[in-house]
């Protein structure tokens, strides 16, 4: 340490190099590594090797000599601060008093930004396992008017939520003091909270499309992907015969607001029936007032079981349809199908179980065996 600085040490040549030694050390203290030596040249000190004069390019050589004389800085080759023109040998230099090299240029310590903040946040206060930590300390929520431990402090809140039949903008009220908009295109935050592939809330109403046989139904049929709806609901296959069908996209189908009417906007296609008769007898089996069979077909995947798993949960009794997985399960069992990699479905969670006896017994033991997927849109009853 020095008892009192000279002035040269405010000068804008001298400050220009502290700064940027100041600079990597808090590029590496936000990468969590050490330091690196800083090579000294034209593009790390250009006001010493552009110096228009060879008066200049001593004097400031003198002075930085000064700095490894008082103990802030270490250079290699060692005796390099001792030459007049050292500077020409191509040194590297190390910082070895940080607290006076920063209180050189005021700089006492680094300025963390809102990400890092908010990751120190949310791996001390958040309950929940490191994996579900690493992935919410992805989605930065900065208040200016609250401290981020207590934003993290409503997040361990959200579990309690979790089976109430809310739209995303209500759970973000009850949350985050009344402010509605703040899980706005979070929704994989929400999930990865509740250890989900998809968030459970809606930001609106959930939108059913319908396609109703004109002659009745005695059963529904969920279909997970949109061209598949629509190939069956034109179909007129035999193996669609009583069956009403009905898009459920994800887990936006496995919503519990699905099965209220405040809770679910419902579009009847033309292309199926359009009675009144029809549409009350279909909003009354949704709504829970009659008891008929349902099923769900998607794909033979993990997220695929997830979503039968979820809507057995809305619906009792739903179970997977046969007819559809019977042609897909035939393709695993003969080696075809693809790798989770080649369609990026890599990140899928295995599933254990869904409470269907038929996926149970057939489904899940085939996809846990042969490590491959098969999606829908391939096959047509």
């Amino acid at each position: 340490m020095i008892d009192r600085a000279p002035l040269w040490l405010q000068g804008a040549d001298m400050q220009r190099l502290l700064n940027l030694l100041v600079d990597r050390l808090d590029s590496a203290d936000q990468r969590g590594t050490r330091a690196q030596s800083v090579a000294l040249g034209p593009k790390t000190w250009p006001a010493l090797y552009e110096a228009p004069f060879e008066s200049t390019k001593e004097m400031l050589w003198e002075q930085f000599g000064e700095l490894v004389h008082w103990g802030w800085l270490a250079v290699k080759p060692e005796d390099v601060a001792k030459e007049r023109s050292g500077y020409d040998r191509a040194p590297r230099v190390t910082v070895l008093d940080e607290p006076a090299l920063r209180a050189a240029v005021g700089r006492l310590e680094r300025v963390r930004s809102p990400a890092e903040l908010w990751r120190e946040a949310v791996f001390a206060d958040l309950a929940a396992s490191n994996e579900v930590k690493r992935q919410v300390s992805e989605f930065c929520i900065d208040m200016p008017d609250r401290a981020m431990s207590e934003v993290v402090a409503r997040l361990n809140e959200l579990q309690v939520l979790k089976h109430e039949p809310l739209l995303l903008r209500e759970v973000s009220s009850r949350l985050f003091w009344g402010m509605s908009k703040v899980l706005d295109k979070r929704q994989a935050l929400v999930a990865a909270l509740l250890e989900l592939d998809d968030c459970p809330f809606p930001e609106s109403p959930v939108q059913l499309q319908v396609f109703l046989p004109p002659a009745g139904f005695r059963g529904v049929l969920f279909i997970e992907n949109l061209t598949t709806y629509d190939r069956a609901m034109r179909s007129g296959s035999a193996a669609f015969e009583g069956l009403a069908l009905a898009f459920a996209s994800g887990f936006k189908g496995s919503a519990q607001r699905l099965r209220t009417p405040e809770g679910c906007s419902l579009f009847f296609s033309d292309q199926g029936g359009d009675t009144r008769d029809l549409r009350d007898g279909f909003k009354s089996w949704l709504f829970g007032k009659e008891t008929r069979p349902a099923y769900f077909w998607g794909d033979l995947d993990w997220a695929g079981m997830r979503i039968l798993a979820a809507m057995r949960a809305s619906f009792s009794g739903l179970t997977a349809w046969q007819t559809g997985y019977a042609a897909m399960l035939q393709v695993l069992r003969e080696g075809h199908g693809h790798s989770p990699e080649a369609a990026e479905k890599q990140g899928q969670k295995i599933l254990a179980e869904t409470g269907c006896a038929y996926a149970d017994g057939q489904l899940v033991p085939a996809l846990g065996e042969t490590r491959r997927f098969v999606d829908q849109e391939l096959f047509m009853p």
